[in-house]
């Protein structure tokens, strides 16, 4: 049965409704904010979702006049001082109930994870190329998957560059970056980059220097070595999680010093990944925290962090304790995994979340080179995907 609502009653102390329910539960909402909220044609605009009314013209202590339960209990109408009547779907004011403590809502295409370790070698989530691009649903629950693991494998897909160009046009867009929108990782005489060279690499995200670091990262492998070449990932979430239990104040110290990365590069000529001159630097935590305490962002690359520290003299060996404390997690074999891709098989994972490295590799064949080709997705494109393909499929968009 609908839920509709029961009886509506006012504080005038708190300045804010009492609603209660059919279900019996009670629901608080301040008078000003359901002013500032109204649906009607001249405050809301339907087609673009934009709020029209201007806060010049609202009164913080605006009190309604009168209000009534209309439309057999699924709408509160309400006139205010100014002659205005609004009206609230209850199925609208479900959606919009406010916390009676600290904030309880949950970014459902953020949240929830689940964090692994070397188990993830034995469940690691595959999806076909084909599928992807032909359903929503299977976009969707890739994307979903990459939301909870922050990791899965994509196979059959071409072994043509720009693969994964198309992959990116079918979420959103890929994100331009100083090496363009699609990278082609090739082992190269002249070089700024130890990903260009057939050199091994360490644990690491990428481009922990910009403000925003990229979030899903795609590594579509166009043609694998014949020795070596294997990556490895681990789950950061995962080896924090640990570390906070086991040492707290580790934890604290990886949460809130704040570190230099940078990265500059002059290359002699137009190489294969064909990117200008750049400069960039930025300071973060390792372990970067979201307002509500969660962690957010993984900053980690040892390659690419400053060799300047600002931070107090006294505080400096402390940090290394704490920092080599989570690296020795990050390299423990039960929290690392080690996947050599076949040719036509790209690995996806979440670059503020899990780190990334690789093996050493040569060619057996003359004249052949490993050749890989990255990109970017970013968070807010691909939650922007399943959330209009949630709309798309009948849920309402708050």
């Amino acid at each position: 049965m609908a839920i509709v609502l029961a009886s509506i009653d006012r504080n005038e102390t708190s300045r804010m409704y009492h609603i209660t329910l059919s279900d019996k539960s009670v629901l608080r909402f301040p008078y000003v904010w359901l002013r500032d909220n109204c649906r009607c044609a001249d405050c809301f605009d339907p087609s673009s979702r934009y709020r029209t009314c201007r806060v010049i013209k609202l009164d913080a202590d605006i009190v309604p006049v009168s209000e009534e339960i209309a439309n057999d209990g699924k709408t509160l109408q309400i006139k205010w001082p100014e002659l205005h009547t609004s009206c609230y779907p209850v199925s609208w004011l479900v959606q919009m109930r406010f916390s009676e403590s600290a904030p309880e809502w949950i970014d459902p295409f953020r949240y929830p994870k689940h964090l692994w370790g070397a188990e993830m070698k034995d469940m690691i989530p595959t999806f076909q190329f084909d599928d992807i691009m032909n359903s929503d649903q299977t976009l969707y629950d890739w994307l979903q998957a990459m939301v909870t693991y922050g990791f899965s494998i994509i196979k059959k897909a071409p072994t043509e560059c720009n693969t994964i160009d198309k992959l990116g046009n079918r979420v959103f867009f890929l994100k331009q970056t100083h090496y363009g929108k699609v990278s082609q990782v090739i082992s190269q005489a002249d070089y700024t980059s130890l990903g260009f060279t057939n050199k091994s690499l360490v644990l690491h995200v990428d481009l922990p220097y910009m403000e925003h670091s990229p979030g899903i990262e795609l590594l579509h492998c166009v043609q694998q070595s014949a020795i070596g070449g294997d990556n490895q990932f681990t789950d950061v979430f995962n080896c924090a999680e640990k570390l906070k239990q086991s040492n707290p104040e580790y934890y604290k110290i990886l949460t809130t010093t704040l570190v230099d990365f940078r990265d500059w590069g002059v290359p002699k000529e137009k190489v294969a990944h064909n990117y200008d001159d750049h400069h960039l630097k930025y300071r973060k935590p390792i372990l970067e925290l979201s307002s509500d305490g969660r962690l957010k962002t993984i900053n980690y690359s040892d390659a690419l962090r400053a060799p300047y520290f600002r931070i107090p003299v006294d505080e400096v060996h402390g940090w290394y304790k704490a920092y080599t404390a989570l690296n020795a997690l990050m390299y423990s074999p039960e929290n690392m995994i080690q996947v050599k891709l076949d040719s036509g098989e790209i690995a996806c994972f979440d670059n503020q979340r899990l780190v990334h490295g690789r093996m050493a590799y040569k060619m057996s064949e003359v004249g052949k080179s490993r050749h890989m080709e990255s990109g970017y997705i970013d968070w807010d494109q691909a939650t922007s995907r399943m959330r209009v393909i949630r709309e798309r499929q009948g849920e309402d968009p708050i």
